[in-house]
């Protein structure tokens, strides 16, 4: 079924303690199709003087549960609201919570926007503003020197996790050995003003520059809250360094006030050649059946995907349970002219067919940037 409209994708990175408590209150209001998949988060803790020497030796880890969903846009403001006051994501350190503006290109009759009922929820205490998300794919393993940036420069903490990758690696013949299918997703969210300078930084330290080092791209967020808390240790005053620049979030109404010149002069002596025009084509399609169509999409031109495993949330008296609650994610980064005919190769696999129930999101990106030869 082609659709083409423009809906609002919310994403929350929640710890895992406090999800549940999110996905009922969602549930309660009529969320009934909200996908969820692990991931983790990096904080730098505090090291103990002893073992201060050690590099590395400060980074630790929290899991976390992304979950995401499709609604109409002017619901958007009501979920977001409800999701930051169950979740208690205005204390720094809980999670973060992103809307965007995406397309659904085409789509299984099943699959489609959420509708909710009228929901009262409190007036946030804390101010949203647009951000720049960097998605950063790199061999598993690696994913933590790229992740690093963000806590370094105090931007955000970063979310983490795993994928399956497919495409450049499978046409490589026996060099492909060198390069693992597994994948680690890396998203950092940053402001705008301060988004080229975090992204050459993180081109940096994963050297995405060398062959089959990884791919990065950069894509815009309409709103956001932000989880600041990037280091963990006892606090010793009566207010983190995170709850003062939350605090002045909200009395300036935006990030601005945060731009740092340092980190424009170091990007200034270094230019890297981007690639311009692309977009990310979610395919969300039945546990099992990503690699399949990934092939037929590659077929059409896409140079490859990276396919994570996601789980399908729904009441036990949806329609959608006849889906399977293992769902497949697909994301290909593709020119934007090729959107239609890889959408098209899909639909001749049989993507949108009871078989596969699949749909597809496009998200537009800013600039990407890999190794080109």
């Amino acid at each position: 079924m082609k659709i083409d409209n423009m809906v609002s994708r919310i994403t929350a990175y929640l710890h895992s303690n406090i999800s549940k408590d999110v996905i009922n209150a969602l549930k309660e209001v009529g969320i009934h199709d909200l996908h969820l998949f692990p991931a983790r988060s990096l904080v730098i803790e505090t090291k103990n003087r002893l073992f201060s020497f050690l590099p590395g030796r400060d980074l630790t880890q929290d899991p976390l549960d992304t979950l995401f969903f499709l609604v109409k846009p002017e619901m958007e403001d009501l979920l977001v609201r409800l999701i930051i006051e169950k979740g208690h994501l205005d204390v720094p350190g809980r999670g973060s919570i992103l809307v965007e503006d995406v397309n659904v290109l085409e789509s299984h009759e099943l699959c489609g926007e959420n509708e909710i009922q009228p929901v009262e929820a409190s007036p946030l205490s804390v101010h949203l503003y647009s951000s720049t998300g960097i998605c950063c794919i790199m061999k598993r393993g690696q994913g933590d020197s790229v992740a690093r940036i963000a806590l370094d420069t105090g931007t955000c903490v970063p979310a983490i996790h795993f994928g399956t990758g497919t495409g450049v690696r499978d046409k490589m013949g026996l060099l492909r050995i060198t390069i693992p299918a597994e994948k680690e997703i890396v998203h950092v969210f940053t402001a705008p003003h301060e988004s080229d300078s975090i992204l050459e930084m993180m081109i940096d330290a994963g050297r995405l520059g060398q062959p089959g080092s990884g791919f990065i791209y950069t894509f815009p967020i309409k709103k956001c809250l932000v989880n600041m808390r990037i280091t963990r240790d006892e606090q010793h005053h009566a207010a983190s360094i995170e709850q003062i620049v939350t605090a002045l979030d909200h009395i300036k109404g935006n990030t601005a006030w945060r731009h740092r010149r340092a980190m424009d002069e170091k990007r200034a002596v270094r230019k890297k050649k981007y690639i311009m025009n692309l977009v990310e084509l979610v395919l969300l399609c039945d546990g099992g059946t990503g690699m399949e169509l990934v092939k037929a999409a590659m077929s059409a031109g896409a140079g490859g995907a990276t396919i994570s495993g996601l789980k399908n949330i729904r009441p036990p008296d949806s329609p959608l349970c006849d889906i399977s609650p293992a769902r497949d994610a697909c994301s290909m980064v593709v020119p934007e002219e090729m959107k239609e005919a890889v959408v098209y190769a899909l639909k001749t696999a049989g993507a949108f067919t009871d078989r596969c129930h699949g749909q597809v999101i496009m998200r537009r990106t800013s600039k990407a940037f890999t190794y080109v030869g």
